[in-house]
């Protein structure tokens, strides 16, 4: 989809990694931002281990995000 977005002329970005999703990003003719994920290989472990600790993972992406 990215490549699709691109050779459509449409700002596309991403490849980006959440840990659990890969997300590509790109603008609609509104200039709203369409976010399409899909999840990563690693998803189910990832989810896993981030229930146990809710607020340290809700904690550890607030102070890592970008902005």
């Amino acid at each position: 989809m990215f490549d699709k977005g691109k050779q459509a002329g449409i700002h596309t970005r991403g490849g980006g990694g959440h840990g659990f999703i890969r997300s590509i990003y790109f603008r609609d003719p509104n200039g709203f931002v369409i976010e399409l994920t899909a999840p990563s290989q690693d998803a189910a472990r990832y989810t896993l281990e981030h229930t146990k600790k809710p607020h340290g993972t809700q904690a550890d992406w607030q102070a890592n995000k970008a902005l």
